[in-house]
């Protein structure tokens, strides 16, 4: 009788697919995701907007706690989606009712207030149970990083989206455009001549020629989309369209990094699978979880606006 174990060691590996393959899935899902940003924008759709950073926010959230060894029957894991799950809503619910304001606003005090209730519900769910050593500490370290990440960082779009300025929609877009194309111009200039590796021990495809790339990703969308939307982007200079792609570009290179880092320690290869030639939800936004703070900080400090709170 043949021995299983022998022919499970002689299968072949699974065929790993071409780059242009890859290519062509990334641009793809890439593509969806753009043509339901530009439907909300065009027809002025805020909740179909909210519905995209919601629903991408709460399914990284859920990608997160799970490489984080979180699962459902944890109480830690449906005290986090339940929370997430109200914070998003709350902030849906706020910007619906001052939509019809002279100026729009959105009130800092609820990432505090959430923030605080979340760190408070953790510690008071483990009062509940037995302590497990460092398990228990994992678990509420855990569950805190995963919604601060993904959950707190990524709402940074409604920031943006509800500063006091005209067409608040288009400098989300703007960032969204930037950020992507970043990914993009790393992806395409790092696969036709990446050499140098960047940070190998963190991910050994990152190179310093898909770094300049991502940078020059990073202009190109800027000055397009400044150049077409110029009217609706009408606190933007054309200083600032060669300003702020640059941090811009640097926080989106590391918010790629941050994702590796975080997968390479809980080694998982993909966050997820729900997006061919991409991966998880969080493969998908994670460059904008760092992006959208960068973006929200440059308008605020920068540009001189300031949130009504």
């Amino acid at each position: 009788m043949p021995d299983p174990s022998s022919a499970s060691d002689s299968a072949p590996d699974p065929v790993k697919p071409s780059k242009q393959a890859v290519f062509r899935s990334r641009l793809l899902s890439t593509l969806i995701l753009w043509a339901l940003v530009t439907t909300g924008v065009m027809l002025n759709l805020d909740w179909l907007f909210f519905l995209i950073i919601g629903g991408l926010a709460v399914l990284g959230l859920l990608e997160s706690l799970r490489m984080f060894r979180l699962h459902v029957a944890n109480r830690y894991y449906v005290w986090t989606i339940g929370l997430s799950l109200a914070y998003l809503g709350t902030t849906f619910y706020h910007c619906q009712t001052v939509a019809s304001a002279p100026q729009r606003v959105y009130f800092a005090h609820l990432d505090i207030f959430f923030l605080c209730l979340h760190v408070f519900g953790l510690f008071s769910i483990t009062m509940l149970s037995d302590l497990e050593g460092e398990l228990t500490l994992k678990r509420i370290l855990g569950a805190t990083f995963a919604f601060i990440y993904v959950i707190f960082l990524f709402t940074f779009m409604t920031r943006v989206l509800y500063l006091p300025a005209e067409h608040g929609v288009f400098y989300a877009l703007y960032c969204v455009a930037v950020t992507k194309f970043t990914d993009m111009g790393a992806y395409l200039l790092g696969t036709l001549c990446g050499k140098h590796k960047m940070i190998p021990h963190i991910s050994p495809g990152k190179t310093w020629e898909g770094f300049v790339g991502a940078l020059l990703g990073a202009f190109a969308a800027s000055l397009l989309v400044y150049l077409l939307f110029q009217e609706k982007l009408g606190l933007f200079t054309l200083t600032h369209a060669l300003i702020l792609p640059l941090a811009l570009g640097i926080a989106a290179v590391l918010g790629d990094l941050a994702e590796s880092v975080v997968k390479r320690c809980t080694n998982v290869k993909d966050s997820g699978n729900m997006l061919p030639g991409i991966g998880g939800a969080l493969d998908l936004i994670d460059s904008l979880c760092f992006t959208a703070p960068v973006m929200y900080l440059y308008m605020n400090y920068v540009m001189g606006l300031s949130p009504t709170t």
